[in-house]
């Protein structure tokens, strides 16, 4: 099975630098765009056999766009949420330098999780997560290819799910906007076959996902 991992377009909130965690954000002009580049580049893939989303609007809007290329209705599920980050959602990082600055000078430095204020925690995302990857496993073929549209947080955290990170240490992934990662598990072992890759939002790519 081959897992294709998609953030959501931009929103204001993103390039305003605001934590947007479970606040239901839509696509800016800007993201409406890369998701169209992103659908492009999908429907280029060739046979796509599912799509799910997060039900939160930046996440969903560009799983509607993709949706038009590839025919494929997308599948709301509340697990694909970004993480909450309880009392951070909305701010920006010097918002949250100023509120509580003794936890934002050990959360710059911790290489270990640092709680935050009415956060869902690491264990609580991750069971949501894993359980999710558990029916999509149950559910589709061992050579299907499954697009999951979703958020950096999220997709982090299915990537450390299946490759078995520590997830009570801070995660060293960064994804972009309208980015690409591609999971590879119909081996012996899941395979990170591509990560945080943004080429359609450039100058073209010159290979399939798949291949």
């Amino acid at each position: 099975m081959h897992l294709l991992l998609l953030r959501h377009g931009e929103t204001d909130w993103n390039s305003a630098g605001r934590i947007q965690g479970h606040t239901d954000t839509p696509l800016n002009a800007r993201g409406v765009e890369q998701a169209e580049q992103l659908a492009a580049r999908v429907a280029a893939e060739g046979r796509i056999d599912a799509l799910y989303t997060s039900p939160l609007a930046r996440a969903h809007m560009t799983a509607e766009i993709i949706a038009r290329r590839i025919t494929h209705t997308p599948l709301c599920d509340d697990r694909l949420k970004e993480k909450s980050l309880g009392e951070l959602d909305g701010m920006t990082m010097l918002d949250f330098q100023q509120r509580y600055p003794d936890l934002y000078a050990r959360w710059q430095v911790s290489q270990e999780h640092v709680p935050l204020p009415g956060e869902e925690t690491p264990p609580e995302f991750a069971r949501r997560v894993q359980t999710f990857l558990d029916d999509v496993r149950a559910r589709h073929a061992n050579g299907a290819r499954v697009v999951i549209v979703a958020h950096g947080g999220t997709i982090g955290m299915v990537i450390a799910t299946l490759i078995g990170l520590d997830i009570n240490r801070r995660l060293p992934f960064w994804f972009d906007n309208a980015s690409v990662s591609l999971m590879d598990l119909g081996g012996s072992r899941p395979r990170l076959r591509l990560l945080n890759d943004t080429c359609h939002l450039r100058n073209g790519c010159q290979q399939q996902m798949s291949k």
